[in-house]
């Protein structure tokens, strides 16, 4: 076997592992938690890490265990509905300044090459001023700054596959153009598209934490793990527990997810195999 072999084999194994892991974790916590994330108990507040509370406790005593489950729901699930949205939306937007061209492709790209020159998080931010902090507002800003990324790709992407025979075969038989689009131009980018959505999950995953962190995200008393992390600040060296654990589950959560999209692409990626 060789070193790309073990090499691949090692992406899939780990990062299948790593997001099936904190994919079952959120799941569970919709319907199960060892404590009431929410629940107050001054009386067991800043406790350590003991048998009764396996990660211990913050500064309001509420199980950190509890929370950080509770987090990585809401935390994963901002982050898909993201991430469909910025999918959705690009790939109609690249798909139809791909395939159609002309003054169409220019006024989009234009557009779409603007917004790309901001970074995601400070246009995440921008229209976090607009729509608001809460959890669907951070789900469009999230969503629109991440789906010019989405446009450029599938627009490379068809802009090469637009030349190809079957796509003029198709032409030349009287296919409609949606028709011909959807049924020979999309598929055949669903392997870019996939390898970069899941790259995707794990930047908007830490952009969601970031807005948290900043109070701009999903509210308290809801936990997440940015607005964990934001309230750790103030007990880092008396309470290390508060910031090492959701720091932990964000750190794993992207090396899962940079494994599992390394893994695709090599499944993917005709060039490589």
């Amino acid at each position: 076997m060789t070193a790309s072999s073990n090499r691949w084999h090692f992406n899939a194994i780990a990062g299948y592992s790593l997001v099936g892991a904190i994919a079952l974790i959120a799941v569970v916590a919709v319907f199960w938690t060892p404590y009431d994330p929410l629940h107050l108990s001054v009386r067991n507040k800043l406790q350590a890490p003991s048998l009764a509370h396996w990660l211990g406790t913050d500064e309001l005593g509420r199980d950190v265990a509890s929370r950080a489950m509770a987090g990585a729901a809401t935390s994963c699930w901002v982050a898909l509905l993201s991430v469909l949205f910025a999918v959705t939306s690009g790939t109609v937007i690249g798909l139809l300044a791909g395939f159609i061209r002309g003054w169409t492709d220019r006024i989009m790209m234009a557009f779409n090459d603007t917004l790309l020159a901001f970074p995601g998080i400070l246009l995440a931010l921008a229209i976090m001023v607009i729509v608001g902090a809460n959890q669907y507002g951070i789900i469009i800003a999230l969503g629109l700054a991440y789906a010019p990324m989405v446009v450029r790709v599938v627009r490379g992407s068809v802009l090469s596959i637009r030349e190809k025979e079957y796509i003029e075969a198709s032409v030349m038989i009287g296919n409609n153009p949606v028709v011909t689009m959807l049924r020979h131009v999309l598929p055949n980018c669903v392997a870019p598209i996939a390898v970069l959505a899941t790259s995707m999950f794990g930047w908007v995953i830490l952009s969601e934490s970031a807005l948290s962190f900043l109070g701009l995200g999903v509210p308290p008393p809801a936990p997440t793990w940015g607005n964990m992390l934001s309230g750790s600040r103030s007990y880092i060296q008396s309470a290390v527990w508060l910031g090492l654990v959701p720091g932990v589950c964000i750190s794993l959560t992207l090396l899962g997810v940079n494994l599992l999209g390394d893994h695709l692409r090599d499944r993917l990626d005709p060039r490589i195999q």
